[in-house]
């Protein structure tokens, strides 16, 4: 078998001839109930696993009395990034699910599949991406999913403090024991958005089968809002029904929650999130302003959201994913009916023609600019001076947004960008900072988890004015927020800097930037950058500050990330380093100082 050739395998399990070493009942048979740890290839991927891999893959060889009996695997992993196939009997069953999540997964067992002796279960990786994974805790049942999941039955109802009438959300489901998201008895449908301890809820509301056991469930609303907690146990047989408020902590008015990169599995081929899932995930995240960014294609929500009952939280906008051979730029927005341009073999200066020629599109976005994609990265050092913010082979750069924080695609050195940002400026592009998801599933990469927000009346999210909002991205009135959202504000002759957010995350620094050099950092109290909504206020005077008319100023906020399940943040998508912990931070908009 050729695809064994550089592979070293764990033999484990009940085998053939051996008195039976793991537990087994009338419904289920524990293959292994051990959690190991693979890595396909060097180097490891991160620090926090161990610097040798108990394999690069598993194999398991058990018999098994009635074979026919048995229709379901369950499995837990961690740590999912490329493709892992799951094979049994030299037939593949399907994929570990694409996730950094802890995660309970099920695959359907083919009728016929298992034998009385000599069955063998495989999982292993053809990626030679390096990839350190936890997978284990696999057993074979006789039940279906519904029934296995179905012995438990879990409302639950959702409600905004102060207002009438339920909410979306998003409800997250641990197993208390394990810190696992388990298998949920629900799917998918036109109110719901489903994964392994996640439901999306369109209406509020959400009805579950979970297996008996100690759980905690969350419930949110993205970064404006509470999050609320509540630990039950459950025994099989048994209902129970449960009411929830969360709170609006962030007070936002007058600015509209943007995400600029978004994306389905139905249009993009990758990922987990159909179309009707992404309407109810940005309903439950919060987004008042989501742009549709499918590569090279233009699809327009507005239709689906008109259906389903969510435009009433907010307006879609049609926009696109140029994907060229150098770089990948979001624009928008877009004319209904417009027919996608030509890019992919194009120049940048045929590109950039190409995307302002398309009807209504007056924004153009440079994403994940250190990232490599069909061996190109727009900000490599070959391609570009990080320092005097040009490229060095003379090309001009036409977007008039950078994306700063991608949570989909994070950046190992988080200030990184930042710093190219303002490189740019100070070379004299008008250029504004930009935070976005690029989520293409419903949990792995969490819609809105990265946002912006522009300045912009937001009184009604049903009906905002995209014209406005687009003057106020062209005008550079961006906020980027990863947990926190910092404001700036010039009154006179002082400058005032802001930082809010939620109750669950934490404020730690500010630091202040004069034309990309920083000019004052400052410890924020444990105290005040815990709290909710207004987490810290600084004023300056502009004569301390000892400023030219024509400088601009840009202010961080940072803290500690989320790595809880109710709102985790996803490791770098091309790291350049094997330490990774999660961070919050807000990015001001570059406010240039009057004369």
């Amino acid at each position: 078998m050729k695809r064994w050739r550089h592979t070293c395998l764990i033999i484990l399990g009940i085998c053939s001839g051996c008195l039976p070493v793991f537990a087994a009942t009338e419904q289920s048979v524990v293959i292994t109930p051990d959690f190991h740890h693979l890595r396909n290839a060097e180097p490891r991927e991160w620090s926090h696993f161990p610097e040798k891999a108990e394999g690069s893959s598993l194999t398991f060889h058990f018999d098994l009395p009635n074979p026919e009996a048995y229709q379901l695997l369950t499995l837990r992993q961690v740590s999912v990034k490329p493709v892992w196939e799951v094979h049994l009997n030299g037939t593949k069953i399907g994929n570990l699910d694409r996730d950094h999540n802890d995660l309970e997964l099920a695959l359907a067992v083919p009728s016929g599949l298992l034998w009385p002796s000599g069955n063998s279960l495989e999982i292993f990786t053809k990626s030679q991406v390096p990839n350190d994974i936890r997978v284990g805790e696999i057993q074979l049942h006789t039940q279906s999913r519904e029934v296995l999941t179905g012995s438990v039955t879990v409302s639950v109802r959702v409600t905004e403090k102060g207002e009438s009438g339920l909410i979306p959300c998003r409800l997250t489901i641990v197993d208390a024991d394990r810190g696992t998201l388990p298998l949920l008895g629900a799917k998918s449908d036109d109110r719901l958005a489903v994964r392994s301890g996640i439901i999306y809820t369109l209406d509020g509301q959400a009805e579950f089968g979970l297996k008996p056991g100690n759980y905690k469930l969350w419930a949110g609303r993205g970064f404006e809002y509470s999050i609320t907690e509540k630990s039950f146990t459950v025994k099989a047989g048994e209902r129970l029904d449960l009411d929830l408020e969360i709170i609006r902590e962030v007070d936002t008015t007058g600015l509209v929650a943007c995400d600029t990169h978004l994306h389905t599995y139905e249009f993009a081929k990758h990922g987990d999130c159909t179309l009707t899932e992404r309407i109810v995930t940005l309903a439950g995240e919060g987004i008042e302003l989501p742009i549709s960014t499918e590569h090279n294609q233009h699809i327009d929500y507005a239709a689906e959201a008109k259906r389903l009952g969510a435009d009433r939280f907010y307006t879609p906008v049609i926009g696109c994913e140029v994907t060229t051979r150098e770089g990948h730029f979001n624009t928008f927005p877009i004319q209904a009916g417009a027919t996608p341009n030509a890019h992919k073999e194009l120049p940048w200066a045929k590109v950039f023609e190409n995307i302002y020629a398309t009807p209504g599109v007056r924004v153009a976005i440079l994403n994940h600019a250190r990232d490599v994609h069909g061996g190109f990265r727009p900000f490599d050092p070959t391609n570009f001076d990080a320092v005097a913010g040009v490229f060095t082979d003379g090309r001009l750069l036409k977007a008039n947004g950078l994306e700063l924080i991608n949570s989909g695609a994070q950046q190992s050195d988080p200030m990184q960008l930042v710093r190219d940002w303002m490189a740019l400026l100070r070379s004299g592009h008008k250029i504004a900072g930009v935070g976005s998801s690029d989520s293409h599933t419903v949990n792995f990469a969490i819609v809105g988890q990265a946002r912006t927000y522009l300045l912009c009346n937001d009184s009604d999210p049903s009906d905002i004015d995209v014209d406005a909002a687009v003057q106020s991205f062209l005008n550079g009135n961006t906020s980027v927020s990863f947990g926190l959202l910092t404001l700036i504000e010039q009154r006179g002759d002082k400058v005032t800097v802001k930082v809010l957010g939620p109750s669950w995350t934490t404020a730690n620094k500010l630091t202040l930037f004069a034309n990309g050099k920083a000019i004052d950092e400052l410890k924020i109290p444990v105290a005040s950058g815990s709290r909710p909504n207004l987490k810290f206020e600084k004023s300056w005077d502009l004569d301390e500050l000892n400023l030219e008319p024509g400088s601009f100023l840009v202010a961080v906020a940072e803290g500690p990330g989320i790595s809880e399940p109710y709102w985790p943040m996803m490791p770098p998508y091309q790291p350049s380093s094997d330490k990774y912990e999660p961070f919050v931070m807000g990015i001001s908009k570059a406010l240039w100082i009057e004369e």
